[in-house]
C-alpha cells in the first residue's frame, strides 16, 4: 500500500512540475533490467496470499527473501540514478530486519491494534503470521532490530490503515523522487554516436552543412 501511495504522490508531483510532459519524462527514465523489479514483486505474492496462521511457510519465506535480492540486483543495475540508490537503501533496511527475524517482517501486537480498530492485544497472538501481509507477529522483546520493523502507521484521515517500516518509507521516498524529478532525456543516438567518435579520436562525420557545400 505504501508503494502505491508513493507512485500516486510521485505522479501528482510530476504532473504539477511537467504538466502535459510528465509521461514523456517518466518513459524516458533509463531503467535497466526492469524485469528484475517486476519479478521481485511477483515472488512476494504467495506470502501475501497466506491467511493468518502459524508462521511456518518455508517456501513463501524463501521466495520473499529472494525477491529482496532481486530488488538489490535491480538497484545495482540502475545505481547511476540517485533516486534508485535511495530506494536501494530502503530495500537493504528491510532485508536486514527480515533476515534477523526468521524471514518475515516483524510487526508488534500494539501496531496491529492501531490499524485494526476494535481489536485488543489478545486478538493478535505472538508467533502468528498476519494474514494478507509479509508480517510475523512478535512482541517488542522478541523482535530483533525492532526500529526497522513495521512500526509506522499511516495516520487518519487515510481510509485504509496500514503499517509500514522505515525501509518502506525510504523506498517510497526513492520512488517519489524518481517520478517527480526524472532525469533529462538522453541525447539522440546520432548525436551520441557523433560525440563518441570525436572522443575516441576519429574524424567527425560530415554534417549537413558540409554536404550542402559539395
Amino acid at each position: 500500500m505504501i508503494l502505491i501511495l508513493a507512485v500516486a504522490v510521485g505522479m501528482a508531483a510530476g504532473l504539477a512540475r511537467f504538466r502535459g510532459h510528465v509521461l514523456e519524462r517518466i518513459a524516458a527514465i533509463p531503467l535497466r533490467s526492469a524485469w528484475l523489479a517486476l519479478l521481485a514483486l511477483a515472488l512476494q505474492w504467495p506470502l501475501l496470499r497466506m491467511p493468518t496462521g502459524p508462521g511456518q511457510h518455508g517456501v513463501e519465506q524463501a521466495l520473499f527473501i529472494l525477491s529482496h535480492l532481486l530488488l538489490l540486483a535491480f538497484v545495482w543495475r540502475n545505481r547511476q540514478l540517485a533516486a534508485i540508490r535511495v530506494a536501494g537503501l530502503g530495500v537493504i533496511c528491510n532485508l536486514v530486519v527480515i533476515l534477523a527475524n526468521s524471514g518475515y517482517m516483524p510487526i508488534m501486537p500494539e501496531t496491529l491494534v492501531r490499524i485494526n480498530p476494535g481489536t485488543t492485544l489478545a486478538t493478535w497472538p505472538v508467533g502468528m503470521h498476519y494474514g494478507g501481509s509479509k508480517d510475523l507477529i512478535l512482541s517488542r522483546p522478541q523482535t530483533a532490530l525492532w526500529l526497522l520493523s513495521d512500526i509506522l502507521v499511516v495516520p487518519r484521515p487515510f481510509p485504509w490503515p496500514v503499517a509500514f517500516s522505515l525501509g518502506d518509507l525510504i523506498v517510497a521516498a526513492g520512488v517519489i523522487g524518481l517520478l517527480c524529478c526524472p532525469p533529462p532525456a538522453q541525447p539522440c543516438t546520432a548525436r551520441a554516436t557523433h560525440a563518441s567518435l570525436i572522443s575516441a579520436g576519429f574524424p567527425a562525420p560530415p554534417t549537413n552543412e558540409m554536404k550542402e557545400e559539395h
